[in-house]
């Protein structure tokens, strides 16, 4: 295999100086809808005076209901988990900064008990799609300001939310989990495109979005894994042997190993891709735009690693 094997187009996802550029969290806040919350607040309280001084955290629950592109109001909650007295304007700013969600305390005990207040004119709306959208929004922020725990804790709720709504389903876990992958969180990124099986067990670019993202991860075993799969349900689907076809260009040419910063490919996964290539004679979005490829509808959207070029040495074509 020469040099002219690889021509990867990665254009798309990356900065002005090559590096992954993550998607934007404001663009997903934008583009969400209002949204009602639990979000917590911590603040330092001392008492005593002398030897006697003592400081801890006293923290503080807050109903919080977006009220305008940026603009927040959030209503303390009192120990009958309801909202209670005069709201308080927030600021996006002060939100991001101070504030914590608490999606699973808002799930388990607010909106119940605000769904059974006898008299009470507040009903609590669920999240919905447009919601849970500005939410991982609000994930991917953190992840821009350098707080990865906080990012991590929202979006381990996110993944875990119990509400039915209209929208939740293989499509908004898909879309989030394509854009983890984009910012690095290769775990998240799992967590998400595994939520989004639940839904849809038989999708081919679901499986090849899993598998994309153990390759970008350097893990082979589970690269091949999904790429199986991926090939089972559907031969045909290009991004997938164009994978195949980059482990085998990278086992049999591994000066390309540090170009493409990649570890070896054990001989055990490269003879495998080998012999699905050589044996080889939706409707969600892909992940990464298709190069070439349609798009069916309802089947995973899905996107290639890269385009692979085969040339003769020294050809121009």
């Amino acid at each position: 295999m020469n040099d002219d094997f690889f021509a990867l187009d990665l254009a798309s996802t990356l900065d002005d100086e090559g590096a992954p550029k993550p998607p934007s969290g404001w663009k997903y806040m934008s583009h969400g809808g209002m949204f009602r919350c639990v979000f917590s607040t911590t603040r330092p309280v001392t008492m005593g005076m002398g030897a006697n001084r003592r400081k801890h955290s006293s923290q503080t629950f807050w109903y919080v209901e977006q009220v305008g592109r940026e603009e927040f109001s959030g209503r303390t909650i009192n120990d009958r988990h309801l909202p209670s007295g005069d709201p308080e304007p927030i600021t996006m700013q002060d939100l991001v900064s101070n504030y914590t969600p608490e999606l699973s305390y808002f799930e388990e005990l607010v909106r119940p008990a605000m769904d059974a207040a006898q008299g009470d004119t507040d009903h609590a709306v669920a999240i919905d799609a447009n919601g849970m959208m500005s939410l991982f929004g609000l994930s991917l922020i953190y992840l821009s300001r350098h707080e990865p725990d906080r990012a991590r804790a929202l979006l381990d709720q996110l993944v875990r939310i119990k509400a039915d709504f209209d929208g939740k389903d293989q499509f908004l876990f898909n879309d989030f989990g394509i854009a983890l992958r984009k910012s690095g969180l290769y775990p998240e990124a799992m967590a998400y495109f595994r939520r989004a099986l639940e839904f849809v067990g038989d999708d081919e670019n679901l499986y090849y979005n899993l598998a994309r993202v153990h390759y970008e991860n350097n893990d082979w075993e589970g690269c091949l894994e999904h790429l199986i799969i991926s090939h089972r349900l559907n031969p045909k689907l290009d991004v997938t042997r164009n994978l195949l076809e980059m482990i085998v260009g990278l086992d049999q040419d591994h000066s390309l190993l540090g170009r493409y910063g990649k570890p070896t490919v054990p001989p055990h996964i490269a003879s495998r891709a080998r012999q699905i290539l050589t044996a080889d004679s939706g409707r969600l979005k892909l992940d990464e735009e298709p190069v070439v490829m349609g798009i069916q509808p309802g089947r995973a959207r899905s996107g290639a690693v890269g385009v692979v070029e085969l040339k003769k040495h020294g050809s121009e074509e």
